[in-house]
């Protein structure tokens, strides 16, 4: 009699994720906590001011950060570029909805 051919071991996959949904989560994480603590810590009518100047330095820190990465460039994955555009985009409509009145007083402007 023959051996029996059985199918070779069965390996469980590894969690990994992929490195663009890694960059998105730890950029979630980095928007989310300090809005949080703006939300929490500083009077309502700041909150929004806080978020687009945040907003505005997270997309230099991207567009700077692209910069230096260089020139790999796929057509089917965002870039740090874009996700910068994003903030930006981000930092624009929320320096729309700030009340810059309330902002210049808190600051004793």
């Amino acid at each position: 009699m023959a051996p029996v051919k059985t199918a070779p071991g069965w390996h469980k996959p590894a969690l990994r994720m992929p490195r663009l949904a890694l960059l998105l989560a730890v950029l979630s994480a980095a928007v989310t906590v300090p809005l949080a603590l703006f939300a929490w810590l500083m009077p309502p009518t700041v909150v929004m001011s806080c978020f687009a100047l945040l907003s505005v330095v997270f997309a230099a820190a991207l567009a700077v950060a692209d910069r230096i990465a260089g020139p790999q460039r796929q057509a089917d994955q965002p870039t740090l570029r874009d996700i910068a555009g994003a903030f930006a985009l981000a930092a624009a409509t929320a320096s729309v909805l700030a009340d810059i009145d309330d902002t210049a007083r808190w600051l004793g402007l």
